[in-house]
């Protein structure tokens, strides 16, 4: 247990504390002997016999305790379940980077906390920290600082499960003096006293430069135009801290008033996000969700429901309303990109929504320039037309066949349009919660990058029109040159290999526009989103590159375009068990263990623009890890199979060593023929199984510590909207 005692007069405290670290839980105490000052903080410690097979919960992690540096009181109390190790660190990360300086801060590991620390070492370390980096994966650790000073107590304790061993440590510290919250100024007396009570507020509370919001400084440069055009609906929920940062970022937009701004709440809002309201000149509205919904989702599902509702009513002259969640971040031009491309909306019905999300692929070109159109969902900070918002409060059940109210939209207002979005993303989903998926939230949304904010052309809202922009992608397309390389071997894609930079065409087989699990396979093996088939512009992806043209992936027979394959040209299509077994080879080389195997995400993109191949007829047997390359068994795999007019179709796909495919013989282009394709795999490995039940939407995608769970911490968060 950590204690805190403390004696004497004010100017003259000495906090002694006592901290336990142990594979069965931990303990945070606050408590002194003056009669005003109460025992404060938590305790938790399982039986011995339940720790004998770990199962991590709300508790286990990596827990922060935040005390004020005068006078004791825990400010904050958040755990992170860093037993995970993707997206956990990214966001202690986050939140260590938000403490105000001279706070006084203790991490203490509870169950298992040490595994997952690799995005955050170098922070902790730069705090101070000697021991994190060194921690072992099963380690019990403790560590007592003060943010901007000094370490006051650091200690760690490798283990073995199951182990009912704990960590004790003590330390002696002398409060600091009672000095002014903000240095004086415009700062009102509200913000200083929200500085004083809360923890992790960011800019808000800096001690030297606090951030002060005037009405006249967020109503900036408005257009005249724009006036009354748009409403903004933020949907918040229990996280504090995450709503001050959106709000801050949300009011740096340039041309956004806050009285467009409503905040729309579950349930009445706290004393302390009153506060900040008033301090950022916004207006809020209550949504109340029956408690007896029978899940979170569930009253997530009409919680927004009951967020378009109150937007409708806060704005009942916009043309447009823009959403945006507590925990999503936007650059400065996020309203402006929304608005100058809005029109596209009302000039083809075919679009039906306007996102500042980006595009969730990670091995392209991030030019900020770009906009492109697809069939997705909206993803976060989006923009749609006030009247069709209208017609969908107007069918919207208390419950659907999915729950989560973007995938619910996605297939009831978009009904097989398209939305149109930016290729480097406007706005970004940064907050961990309660739908989250660690391993995809890491590299597909906290891994991309958020624009700056720099003025950049946009193309006009015209070109989104479904006729102007289909005639650019088939222009596009026609003039671009068939790719026979191996998608699952390093350097696919790199430049072309002769003549002048030029789009170059992939095709693979995809029959099925809504799942694909040769899409899934092919997204992994080549850095694009792998999950759905969420992103395709009739049944194609585009990648730009740096060195000026783009990688066209095209599903065949699912996309029109297709019938630009020029006959000995390969559809990609792995099937048989070598090549399932390459491919998981390759699929595990892009979900590394951080910090542990010193791989990254971006080494693993890296091997797709490698210049050459290994020679074909190398035969020194080096390992994968010698190499980077996958193994090869030197031939060609084939399978035949009868299509439905007697006609044999021969798909080959070579070993994953060699760069290039052969050009192969298939039968004539038609529908009928292309079925030939469709050759199942003798038996799907375990991770291909996993991610066929991922398209199919029957589980949560394989990691590669299949028993670890995600779950919200539940004492820093109550209802807040769904990260999905």
């Amino acid at each position: 247990m950590w204690r805190l005692w403390c004696w004497g007069a004010v100017q003259a405290r000495v906090f002694s504390g006592d901290v336990v670290s142990a594979e069965g839980g931990a303990s945070v105490g606050v408590s002194c002997l003056q009669e005003e000052c109460e025992w404060r903080g938590w305790s938790d410690f399982s039986p011995f016999e339940k720790v004998k097979v770990f199962h991590p919960g709300e508790q286990d992690g990596l827990v922060m305790t935040v005390l004020h540096e005068t006078t004791g009181v825990v400010l904050l109390r958040k755990t992170f379940h860093t037993w995970h190790i993707y997206s956990h660190a990214l966001d202690l990360l986050w939140w260590v980077g938000r403490l105000r300086a001279g706070r006084v801060v203790v991490l203490v590991v509870r169950g298992s906390g040490t595994y997952g620390l690799g995005d955050v070492l170098p922070a902790l370390t730069d705090l101070g920290s000697l021991l994190a980096r060194h921690a072992p994966p099963s380690a019990l650790l403790a560590w007592a600082f003060v943010v901007g000073g000094r370490t006051l107590l650091e200690t760690l304790g490798p283990y073995h499960r199951p182990s009912n061993i704990s960590l004790h440590a003590h330390f002696l510290l002398s409060a600091a003096p009672v000095l002014p919250v903000l240095p004086r100024g415009p700062a009102p007396v509200s913000q200083e006293r929200l500085c004083d009570s809360h923890a992790a507020l960011g800019p808000l509370c800096d001690p030297v430069a606090p951030l002060v919001m005037p009405l006249s400084f967020v109503e900036g440069d408005q257009k005249e135009e724009d006036k009354g055009k748009v409403g903004v609906v933020v949907c918040a929920g229990g996280r504090f801290q995450y709503l001050v940062h959106t709000l801050v970022r949300l009011l740096h937009n340039r041309g956004l008033s806050p009285h467009h701004v409503v905040v729309v709440f579950n349930g009445s809002p706290t004393p302390e996000v009153l506060t900040l309201l008033e301090l950022l000149h916004l207006r809020h509205s209550v949504v109340n969700v029956p408690l007896e919904a029978p899940s979170i989702n569930h009253r997530l599902f009409q919680f927004y429901r009951g967020a378009w509702r109150a937007g409708l009513a806060t704005f009942p002259d916009a043309l447009y309303l823009a959403f945006l969640d507590e925990d999503v971040e936007v650059s400065p031009d996020w309203l402006s990109l929304l608005l100058h491309l809005a029109p596209a909306l009302t000039l083809d019905p075919s679009l039906w929504c306007v996102s500042g999300s980006g595009s969730p692929h990670p091995a392209q070109y991030h030019d900020p320039r770009r906009v492109v159109r697809a069939a997705r969902q909206p993803g976060w900070g989006y923009l749609v037309l006030a009247a069709e918002a209208r017609s969908v409060v107007e069918t919207w059940p208390d419950a659907a066949q999915t729950l989560l109210y973007d995938t619910f939209l996605m297939k009831t207002v978009g009904r097989g349009r398209e939305c149109a979005f930016p290729m480097v993303a406007r706005s970004r989903h940064y907050g961990v919660g309660v739908n989250t998926v660690p391993e995809i939230h890491h590299f597909y949304f906290l891994g991309l990058p958020l624009h700056d904010g720099s003025p950049v052309a946009l193309p006009p809202p015209e070109s989104l029109t479904q006729q102007q922009y289909e005639s650019q992608v088939w222009a596009r397309l026609r003039a671009a040159v068939p790719l026979n390389r191996n998608p699952c071997a390093p350097g696919f894609l790199r430049a072309p290999d002769d003549g002048p930079p030029t789009d170059l065409m992939f095709f693979f087989f995809m029959d099925n526009l809504e799942k694909s699990l040769e899409w899934a396979m092919l997204g992994e093996c080549v850095g694009a989103w792998p999950y759905s088939t969420h992103a395709m512009h009739r049944g194609a992806v585009e990648l730009p590159q740096t060195w000026g043209g783009s990688v066209w992936l095209v599903g065949v027979p699912a996309s029109p375009y297709y019938t630009l394959r020029p006959p000995g040209v390969s559809v990609w299509r792995p099937v048989t068990d070598r090549q399932l077994e390459e491919h998981e080879l390759y699929f595990s080389s892009l979900r590394p263990l951080p910090n542990i195997t010193g791989k990254t995400m971006d080494a693993a993109l890296s091997h797709l623009f490698l210049p050459a191949s290994l020679p074909k007829d190398d035969d020194s047997g080096v390992s994968l890890a010698e190499t980077n390359t996958l193994p090869s068994d030197r031939t060609s795999d084939t399978t035949a199979t009868d299509s439905p007019n007697d006609t044999v179709s021969t798909i080959t796909t070579p070993s994953s060593s060699a760069n290039d495919l052969t050009p192969i013989a298939t039968p004539a282009d038609t529908a009928a023929n292309l079925s030939a394709l469709s050759v199942t795999p003798t038996h799907p490995s375990p991770l291909l199984e996993s991610l066929l039940a991922v398209l199919e939407g029957t589980t949560k995608p394989i990691t590669p510590h299949s028993n670890k769970i995600n779950i919200e911490n539940s004492e820093v968060n109550s209802i807040a909207p769904p990260s999905t």
